[in-house]
């Protein structure tokens, strides 16, 4: 369950109170993606009612948003309502938060070699297009950041993403120095926003701003890293495994052509340890 006041959106009303900012959740994704918390009544992929259990994410910080809208099913209609709420609150300083479903959805259906799915991600990017385009013709460019992200993506010739976990992050913001991990531009944005991360007594975001390097030293054992210019290293005595996975296979990380992030452990030390195994650290994790 997501505890109450956790949430970027919660942060951002708070700190600057919930009269002097708009703020908005516009989702194609509904499933998951709710404001249903636990022990409410939502429904499963056949219509019938059932109890959440878990809580869906968004639940709570749902009541903090002026605009929480699910299920905007196709790209027209996200990028149709993007625009018109963008027209509506040129003049206020707004928090919005843009969910376009494809192409994920086409990916999964097909593969991520298809021609249908280049197609969506073509598609998408002229969405994107035409939203800087509204801020531009609005005279609200200079005064706007944007920030696209991914969630992941495609095994390499698949439809799933069983061990896909690079992305990538692009943004017209002149401080990102730095690229990161998922979590990371939450923090992001809320260093640009002046927040303090545990505001509200919530507990502090696992994540750093992209603004500076993380104050690590070195990266310990069992931690990620991340490759970008000026990264902190594997601490002493600890090597670089990748990231592959075992999923039946073994199951190559796939969307970091170049990239040589992975994991920080003490693999030939004897002990499979996590995030260690038989397919990146076959001495300590032997396959059978």
């Amino acid at each position: 369950p997501v505890p109450e006041g956790y949430s970027v959106f919660e942060k951002i009303e708070t700190h600057f109170g919930p009269e002097n900012v708009v703020t908005m959740f516009i989702s194609a994704k509904g499933d998951h993606t709710g404001d249903v918390c636990v022990g409410e009544v939502t429904y499963d992929r056949d219509g019938n009612p059932i109890i959440e259990e878990l809580g869906q994410p968004w639940c709570y910080a749902s009541d903090h948003m002026d605009y929480f809208e699910l299920d905007q099913n196709t790209n027209l209609a996200l990028g149709n309502r993007a625009l018109q709420l963008l027209e509506t609150h040129q003049e206020d300083l707004f928090f919005a938060l843009f969910l376009f479903r494809d192409p994920d959805v086409t990916g999964h259906l097909f593969d991520e070699n298809a021609p249908e799915y280049s197609q969506k991600l073509l598609e998408l990017d002229g969405w994107l297009g035409q939203i800087r385009a509204k801020v531009q013709a609005l005279g609200i460019s200079d005064k706007t950041l944007i920030y696209v992200v991914t969630d992941h993506g495609f095994d390499e010739g698949k439809s799933v993403h069983l061990n896909a976990p690079y992305g990538f992050f692009a943004s017209n913001d002149p401080l990102v120095m730095r690229s990161g991990d998922r979590k990371d531009p939450a923090a992001t944005w809320l260093d640009r926003y002046g927040i303090d991360p545990t505001i509200g007594g919530a507990p502090p975001l696992n994540a750093y701003s992209l603004y500076s390097l993380p104050p690590l030293a070195c990266i310990p054992e069992g931690q990620a890293y991340i490759d970008y210019p000026g990264a902190p290293t594997c601490c002493a005595g600890l090597q670089l495994i990748s990231l592959d996975k075992k999923v039946g296979g073994c199951i190559l990380a796939t969307g970091g052509t170049g990239d040589n992030s992975g994991y920080c452990t003490a693999c030939g030390d004897g002990v499979c340890l996590a995030p260690e195994g038989p397919c990146n650290c076959p001495e300590d994790c032997p396959l059978y």
